[in-house]
């Protein structure tokens, strides 16, 4: 979670806020009201398009209490303010932001066919926490194709991570992992297998980089 307010909570992962800062020619936006939690207002999703994958990635995810143009002018700003904290060189100013009522075929594909499969994970109006939970999980899934595709494409000279930001970013997602298995009831042994994986992780990163 990077912002929280009476209208409005954003979550952007690092990966993510990565994603927005180095791919944020064309922002693809949409909400869902069916998979919304039963508190709020509308499930609201900006995507990114990675032309060399021919992929679209999530980059911010939004739980709105209503659809008030300042809630929504407050969560692009947000989600860019965050973002730009991890520059190195590239700082966000503008941004082409797609809603799906400009209804483009690049915005349909983008984002509604991502809500459409939402809509079918969960209940209608889901938990709060069980909402979180998939997301995460969905999170954990794109960063990991993310990944995949770089290491298959592009040589170690031309890798966007550096070591440092692949480790942070890897570390932030086992996390998210240890949350999920304790809101599960997870036992000592779950925990220590899973940063076990950690460590194994850590290690192939180290390898990649030799």
């Amino acid at each position: 979670m990077i912002f929280k307010n009476t209208d409005l909570i954003i979550f952007q992962s690092p990966f993510q806020a990565y994603l927005l800062l180095n791919y944020h020619k064309n922002i693809f936006a949409d909400g869902t009201f069916y998979a919304a939690p039963k508190f709020s207002y509308q499930l609201f999703i900006t995507r990114t398009y990675v032309g060399e994958f021919n992929m679209f990635y999530t980059t911010s995810i939004s739980i709105l209490k209503n659809k008030k143009q300042s809630t929504y002018e407050t969560l692009f700003k947000e989600i860019k303010k965050n973002a730009n904290k991890f520059r190195s060189n590239t700082l966000i100013t503008t941004i082409n932001f797609h809603c799906d009522f400009e209804q483009e075929h690049l915005t349909n594909n983008a984002s509604e066919s991502y809500n459409s499969y939402l809509n079918n994970i969960f209940p209608n109006k889901p938990l709060f926490y069980k909402l979180i939970y998939i997301l995460k999980e969905e999170e954990n899934l794109s960063y990991n194709d993310y990944q995949r595709r770089i290491k298959g494409n592009w040589k170690k000279k031309q890798k966007i991570f550096s070591a440092t930001d692949e480790i942070k970013i890897l570390i932030e997602n086992y996390k998210s992992k240890e949350i999920n298995l304790f809101y599960n009831g997870c036992n000592r042994n779950e925990l220590i297998k899973l940063w076990k994986e950690c460590l194994i992780d850590l290690n192939d990163i180290n390898i990649n980089l030799k």
